[in-house]
């Protein structure tokens, strides 16, 4: 079994997560056993929830408090207000996303809907009689009270009691004030496991507890992924028993802002590599880290480089002249780091030139980012030319509408989009920056790469393209056909090195 471990995934989800989800989809075409596996409790992940909306299964993921409720498959149905049995004497009020429930004059509760639901419920706030919240019930998607979140006097949890769908308590959680007087976790209990109580100090031990449960219940030879390195590394290197372990880097292993080639390891890598024996392999998702890596470390660790998007090997074509003429894209994190201000300047530039040209972004940011990114194209006039269209799961129309999709980033582990973008016929401009864009595009042939941070270049670039649809057909016939690196048969090539499949 090969478990691809996280800490969460969620509604808006980072390239880890979506690599993991299209890594999991290519295990079960080769009928590979392997499951993604998370931490955080996450009461919205089943039912009409999270997986939903990314096409997943129950069976396709294990959530720590899903294994210790015994709700990994647990289906259930909606809780509404008149599932509660509330007391007669209480009155309930009105509301679309919350309602208050009163004894008199008096607040007793409120009740708090899931969004987007229709009257589902989320959270109760109780509240004492001089209004303060004292205790918060979290409901799971599929209708069972999950958890009871007890508040002390100054607005800090307490403790916390985790519920299976019969009421029975499987967890409990105490908490400490740190010197900053904020809630501190101190002791997790997990109640009569197997016949008797068991202590962690932290969610971390009991996280590396479960993947020892996990790899021993699956007769250990597993293979443990750590996607996600802040939570996954401790407890993934604390596995006992036989089990291959491999540290997956979806980023780059320097700091921005630092050489990238000889710069100082980043802190999650300096972490992780200074267990390097501990370690069957590194994975990256490009050739060329790849081999800076090698010739980095100290300890001949294998580094292995495995495509993160595979695709396809031919979408339905779609021509040129049949895609919305002018629009370009730009997909992923939106911010500094990937410079969103900058290509908004460029494209101010472009629009000049090209009247019908039109940029849209999708993925998200740090709030205080997007205000200025929005700000920015306030100021410049772009309020009808470039548009924010928000985190998207499903894009393959966007891919197919546009004729041209851009990357300003000056860093990057690999651009999941721009693979997904050639896949569709989708020519590309991008720097040519580490990691990643040199190993997708092959200038002239499905797009055109760009000396970092050249932006007379990527500009005039981008206005050439747009004026010549013959040229940006032979750049989308490109891209239909130069997919040999990143399509599923060879990304499936590259996991059986470490096994998969054999």
């Amino acid at each position: 079994m090969f478990f691809f471990v996280n800490q969460y995934l969620l509604s808006n989800n980072s390239s880890i997560e979506h690599a993991e989800i299209k890594r999991l989809k290519l295990f079960e075409q080769h009928n590979v056993p392997a499951k993604l596996v998370t931490c955080d409790f996450s009461p919205i992940l089943h039912g009409n929830g999270t997986l939903k909306r990314f096409r997943l299964t129950d069976d396709e993921i294990i959530n720590m408090f899903d294994y210790f409720g015994g709700t990994l498959n647990y289906q259930g149905k909606a809780m509404h207000v008149e599932d509660l049995n509330l007391p007669y004497r209480y009155q309930v009020g009105t509301g679309n996303n919350s309602r208050e429930v009163k004894e008199g004059q008096r607040l007793v509760a409120t009740i708090f809907f899931i969004g987007g639901t229709i009257g589902q419920i989320d959270h109760i706030d109780y509240y004492d009689l001089a209004g303060n919240i004292t205790l918060r019930q979290k409901f799971d998607i599929r209708g069972f009270k999950a958890v009871d979140v007890f508040i002390g006097n100054d607005g800090q949890i307490d403790y916390e009691q985790y519920y299976r769908p019969d009421g029975s308590c499987y967890l409990e959680r105490y908490y400490v004030r740190s010197t900053r007087n904020t809630a501190f976790n101190s002791r997790n209990i997990l109640k009569n496991y197997q016949g008797k109580d068991r202590y962690f100090n932290n969610i971390q031990d009991l996280f590396t507890f479960f993947l020892n449960e996990l790899n021993t219940n699956n007769k250990e030879e597993n293979s443990f992924i750590a996607d996600r390195p802040a939570i996954s590394i401790e407890p993934i290197i604390n596995i006992h028993g036989s089990a291959k372990k491999y540290l997956w880097l979806s980023f780059n292993h320097v700091d921005d802002g630092n050489n990238l080639i000889t710069g100082p390891l980043n802190s999650f890598v300096q972490e992780a590599l200074s267990h390097q024996n501990a370690w069957d392999g590194v994975i990256v998702m490009t050739q060329q880290q790849a081999q800076i890596l090698r010739d980095r470390l100290t300890v001949k660790i294998p580094v292995y480089a495995i495509n993160g998007v595979p695709v396809k090997k031919m979408n339905n074509k779609i021509q040129i002249n049949q895609r919305v003429k002018g629009q370009v894209i730009a997909v992923g994190r939106l911010g500094k780091d990937k410079q969103t201000d900058r290509l908004i300047e460029m494209f101010a530039q472009i629009h000049r030139q090209v009247k019908e040209a039109r940029l849209t972004f999708y993925g998200y940011g740090s709030p205080n980012e997007m205000k200025e990114f929005k700000n920015l194209v306030k100021q410049r006039g772009l309020e009808k030319v470039i548009e924010f269209a928000g985190y998207q799961v499903k894009l393959n129309q966007a891919y197919d509408q546009a004729q041209l999709f851009v990357d300003a980033s000056r860093l990057d582990g690999q651009p999941l989009a721009m693979g997904e973008a050639l896949s569709h016929g989708l020519p590309v401009v991008s720097y040519d920056y580490l990691y990643g864009p040199n190993e997708l595009v092959q200038s002239g042939k499905n797009g055109e790469l760009i000396p970092l941070n050249d932006e007379n270049k990527f500009v005039n670039t981008v206005i050439t393209l747009l004026n010549d649809p013959k040229k940006l057909q032979e750049l989308s016939n490109g891209a239909y056909s130069n997919l040999n690196s990143i399509n599923e048969e060879n990304t499936w090539k590259e996991w059986q090195k470490l096994g998969a499949g054999k």
